[in-house]
């Protein structure tokens, strides 16, 4: 057994080590459409707020979606997150997925509060702070292209039908509205899009 003038300072820098734990393999290449699946299993309330800023930061607009239509979908954002409890609820692990077309894994991220954080006050910092690093770390070298996640096209719809939904959703997309009212605005241009000539 250490003596107890050992063991006190070994304690002491175990407590103060990192506690954090990610692991990421970023995003190489996607569309900057992308949906989130919505998981009702998580309690963590501003994870989605944070998810979706994060992506809106890097040039991602996302859409949230109970049930995700395959056909307007090809990227698809999944998720998961759990809080542990010390005093109050912090968040403690969380995992986000990028699948493609083919529903394969494109990137993935986890982060993890080693032994729930310890002692560590760094526990209880904000959903914000803990996850947009790892956002930006799994988004910060990937090659966007620009893909509009309309219904599927029939054989007999006018390609420039579609051409020209790509021009207005450009257009809105250089107002920089805020967030809430870009995804009205581009939600109105679905709809405008689909309703019958």
């Amino acid at each position: 057994m250490l003596p107890v003038r050992f063991s006190l300072p070994l304690l002491a820098a175990a407590i103060l080590v990192g506690c954090t734990s990610t692991h990421v393999t970023p995003l190489q290449s996607a569309a900057d459409q992308m949906c989130i699946e919505e998981n009702p299993k998580v309690q963590v309330s501003d994870f989605v707020p944070v998810l979706q800023e994060g992506f809106a930061r890097h040039g991602i607009q996302t859409q949230l979606y109970a049930r995700i239509p395959q056909e307007r979908c090809p990227y698809v954002v999944t998720y998961t997150a759990r809080r542990s409890w010390d005093m109050a609820p912090y968040l403690s692990t969380a995992e986000i997925t990028i699948l493609g077309p083919r529903r394969q894994t494109l990137a993935k991220a986890n982060y993890h509060l080693r032994g729930k954080g310890g002692l560590s006050l760094m526990k209880w910092q904000g959903t914000k702070s803990k996850i947009d690093p790892v956002i930006d770390e799994l988004l910060a070298n990937a090659q966007l292209s620009a893909t509009v996640p309309t219904a599927t096209q029939h054989e007999n719809t006018p390609a420039i039908r579609s051409k020209s939904l790509d021009e207005k959703i450009r257009e809105l997309q250089q107002q920089q509205l805020g967030y809430e009212d870009y995804q009205r605005a581009y939600r109105k241009l679905l709809l405008e899009n689909q309703a019958p000539d």
